[in-house]
């Protein structure tokens, strides 16, 4: 007697596919969510190793400076010294213990890059001092610019 060989077929049931597609969609779904966690990664590996909040701003390099200034007066943050660096200038101040270096670079005559680092030693940086000091410089920038284009209209 010969035996016969059956064969199963991988789905019996409409169930089963189902069960097969909805893994299959689920997994979809994972992978977003990787891919959102890994983006998230990146940009906080990019904080812990560069310790600077970046922002380009749309404000003319002596604008932005002026800026950085006034807002780190208002601040109560003393300018200790200022470097020339590469396309800009670094402005070094301190606040309590932390050590305030801003960035200032020039992207074009009317665009400017800062980024602003608040750093107590190596591993201890004050990312939330770095977003104000950004964020009062940008209102400031604002403020200076239509107080510039206020009188220039008043001319015209």
């Amino acid at each position: 007697m010969a035996r016969m060989l059956l064969i199963k077929p991988a789905f019996n049931t409409t169930l089963d596919v189902f069960i097969a597609l909805l893994c299959l969609f689920s997994l979809a779904g994972c992978m977003e969510t990787i891919s959102a966690f890994g983006t998230g990664a990146v940009v906080t590996a990019e904080y812990v190793f560069t310790g600077q909040e970046p922002r380009t701003l749309s404000h003319a390099f002596d604008q932005t400076k002026r800026a950085v200034l006034i807002a780190l007066c208002r601040m109560n943050i003393p300018v200790s010294n200022t470097l020339e660096i590469e396309n800009g200038e670094e402005i070094v101040g301190q606040a309590g213990k932390l050590e305030i270096k801003v960035e200032l670079k020039s992207i074009t005559p009317t665009v400017t890059r800062i980024a602003v680092k608040a750093e107590e030693n190596l591993l201890n940086r004050d990312k939330a001092t770095a977003r104000e000091i950004i964020r009062q410089t940008v209102e400031i920038a604002d403020a200076l610019e239509s107080n510039a284009g206020g009188k220039k209209n008043a001319r015209l």
